[in-house]
């Protein structure tokens, strides 16, 4: 396998993973804002949000490894 096969399998893993996170991100914020029963447990509510931001923050890493992979493709930075 060469390099660029390589990276750009790795640039394939990465972008589902991307788009995993974010789906789950938006189901977490969704139940926290469309709960039927009233606020809940501030403590659950808590995890929820702190879960989603985790999510979040890995995205953000997610999306500078695509962005180095693209560049060293010279497929540029977005995409």
């Amino acid at each position: 396998m060469t390099d660029e096969h390589a990276m750009r399998r790795e640039l394939e893993q990465v972008d589902a993973m991307i788009a995993e996170l974010r789906s789950q991100a938006d189901q977490i914020r969704q139940e926290v804002g469309n709960r039927e029963d009233g606020p809940g447990d501030p403590g659950d509510t808590t995890l929820l949000i702190s879960s989603a931001e985790e999510q979040e923050a890995l995205v953000a890493v997610l999306e500078d490894r695509r962005g180095k992979l693209r560049e060293r493709l010279g497929l540029g930075a977005e995409g």
